[in-house]
Formats: C-alpha cells, sequence, structure tokens
C-alpha cells in the first residue's frame, strides 16, 4: 500500500485553511499598534527641542563666565586704551548676557505656573 504524503498534505492544508487565515488576520489586528494611544509626531519635536533648550540653559551661563573672565583678562593686559575700552565693553555684555540667563529660568517656570 503507497501512501501518497503530498495529498494528505493537501488534504489536511484544505481543512485547516480558514482556521490559518483567521488566526493570521486576528495576530496581525491584536499587533496593530491604536491611534488613542500613539502620540502626535508634535509631541516627539517638542521633547527634543525641550531637551536642547535645557541643555543650553545649563551651558550657555558657564561660557558667559568664561567670556567674563577672559574679557577681564584681557582688560589688564592691555595697555591700549581704545583696547581696554572695548574689553570693558565685552565684560559688561557678558555680564547683561549672565544675569538674563540666570533669571531666565525661574521666568519660564513662573510662566508655565500661569498658562
Amino acid at each position: 500500500m503507497k501512501v501518497n504524503i503530498k495529498a494528505n498534505i493537501k488534504k489536511l492544508w484544505k481543512k485547516a485553511e480558514a482556521k490559518v487565515y483567521t488566526a493570521g488576520a486576528v495576530t496581525a489586528l491584536a499587533l496593530t499598534p491604536s491611534t488613542a494611544g500613539a502620540e502626535a509626531p508634535s509631541a516627539y519635536v517638542n521633547k527634543i527641542s525641550d531637551g536642547l533648550f535645557a541643555e543650553i540653559l545649563k551651558v550657555a551661563p558657564k561660557i558667559a563666565l568664561v567670556v567674563i573672565g577672559f574679557s577681564f583678562l584681557m582688560y589688564i593686559m592691555s595697555g591700549d586704551e581704545h583696547k581696554k575700552s572695548k574689553h570693558k565693553s565685552t565684560a559688561y555684555i557678558a555680564i547683561v548676557a549672565y544675569l538674563i540667563l540666570l533669571v531666565l529660568k525661574p521666568l519660564l517656570g513662573w510662566l508655565d505656573g500661569l498658562i
């Protein structure tokens, strides 16, 4: 007695074909993310920009202090009055920028509280 394996597999597939397709469709639907849980692309952009802005607020005051120190050093070292005036004005501008950067973070927090 010769058994035709190929024919038996075809018969089994015909019986289980609808069940396999149904199981595949249910699995695909279950794994598909819902739109209610997904965030808008603007939310990701806002997170990235907030992170970059926070890093800038951490680094910028330190850079301003370096500029103030360098300007003060150049003011002391220079002999020409014109150069001294230039370094003095650079130091004043850096001091104002430093003060603005120090006030900016609490001010933004206060404005967030208002909104």
